[in-house]
C-alpha cells in the first residue's frame, strides 16, 4: 500500500527572503510522499524565481491579482490533491520529521487535524524560546477558547473531513482566517496534538499579523460571534470561556491601540479586563508608566 499523499500549502506575497530556507526545509523531510502547492499572491520580488527552481513537486500557481489570505489560501485548497493538508508560510520552517510524526498520528486515530509545539525564532534563525503546547489530544475547543495555541505552521487537516463538511477559510479576512477554520473544527471533532516541536515560526518586522493588527479584534469576535449564533446553548455551556476568548478580542483592540500610539484609549480598555488574566494586568501597570510605545510592542513581541 502506498503511502498517503500530504499536500503542503504555501501562501505567497513578496516573501522572497527567507523562501528557500522555507522550501528546502519540506524537501529535507523524512516522509517524502508530498507536493507543495504554491500560490503566488501577485509577488513583485524574487519569490516567482525561487519557487520555479525546484522539481515538479512543487506546483507553482501565479494569481492575477492580491487577495486578502483567506481567500488565497482557498484558492491553494482547491489545487491540492492530497489525503491531507499542511501549511507553511515563507518565513517559517519544518523540522525533518514534521510531516512523518503527523501522518504517523493520522493513520492511527481518527482524527481530522492535529498540530504541535512550535520553536519561535528570530530573522537571523537563532531561537528566541520554544512553545510548548499544553492539551492533550481529544476534545479541546474549551481549552482553546481559554487558551489559543495553534500555531498554523504546525497544522495537518484531513482533506475529505474539509470537502464533507464544506469548511474553508473565511476569504474575507486579513489576520485571523485560520483561528476561524480550525475553531470551527475543534468544536466538531476532537483533535490530536504533538507535543514535540515540529516547526520554526520566525518573527519578522513585516509579518502580515503586524500589518493586520487593526482588523485583529473584530475578526476575532466575528469567529466567537458565529459559533454561538449557529450552535444554541454553547455560550451558556461555556460562559467562562467564552468571556476569556471575548477577553483576548479585547487584547487585540489594546495591541492595535498601542500600535498607533493610543496608550490612554488602550489604559481605558485593558481596565476592563485587567483581573482576568496576569498578564493584561502588567501590561495595565505598564500603561501607566512613562515607557515608549517602541519598548511596550517590543515586550510584547510585536
Amino acid at each position: 500500500m502506498s503511502s498517503p499523499l500530504v499536500s503542503i500549502i504555501m501562501n505567497c506575497y513578496n516573501s522572497d527572503k527567507f523562501l528557500k530556507e522555507a522550501i528546502d526545509s519540506i524537501y529535507m523531510q523524512s516522509y517524502s510522499n508530498w507536493e507543495i502547492i504554491f500560490w503566488d499572491n501577485a509577488s513583485t520580488d524574487n519569490s516567482a524565481r525561487i519557487a520555479k527552481s525546484y522539481d515538479n513537486k512543487l506546483k507553482y500557481y501565479l494569481a492575477s491579482e492580491t487577495s486578502p489570505i483567506g481567500h488565497a489560501r482557498n484558492f491553494a485548497l482547491e489545487k491540492a490533491s492530497g489525503k491531507y493538508i499542511a501549511f507553511l508560510d515563507c518565513d517559517d520552517m519544518y523540522f525533518p520529521n514534521k510531516l512523518q510524526s503527523q501522518i504517523n498520528l493520522l493513520e492511527s486515530n481518527q482524527f481530522n487535524m492535529c498540530y504541535g509545539s512550535v520553536s519561535v525564532i528570530r530573522e537571523n534563525g537563532s531561537e528566541i524560546k520554544k512553545f510548548f503546547v499544553k492539551n492533550n489530544s481529544g476534545n479541546i475547543f474549551a481549552n482553546l477558547l481559554r487558551h489559543y495555541e495553534i500555531n498554523m505552521q504546525t497544522v495537518m487537516l484531513r482533506k475529505d473531513y474539509l470537502i464533507n463538511n464544506n469548511l474553508t477559510f473565511n476569504s474575507s479576512m486579513a489576520f485571523c482566517p485560520d483561528h476561524n477554520l480550525f475553531m470551527l473544527v475543534a468544536l466538531d471533532t476532537e483533535v490530536g496534538v504533538i507535543k514535540d516541536v515540529i516547526a520554526k515560526y520566525r518573527k519578522v518586522d513585516n509579518s502580515l499579523s503586524k500589518k493586520t493588527i487593526d482588523v485583529a479584534a473584530d475578526e476575532y469576535r466575528f469567529t466567537l460571534d458565529s459559533i454561538i449564533n449557529n450552535n444554541a446553548g454553547l455560550k451558556e455551556r461555556y460562559q467562562v470561556e467564552f468571556n476569556s476568548a471575548y477577553n483576548k478580542a479585547t487584547y487585540y483592540e489594546v495591541l492595535s491601540d498601542i500600535t498607533n500610539n493610543k496608550k490612554k484609549q488602550a489604559r481605558l480598555k485593558l481596565k476592563k479586563i485587567l483581573t482576568s488574566r496576569i498578564e493584561y494586568f502588567l501590561l495595565y501597570l505598564l500603561l501607566l508608566s512613562p515607557v515608549s510605545n517602541k519598548f511596550l510592542l517590543k515586550i510584547l513581541g510585536r
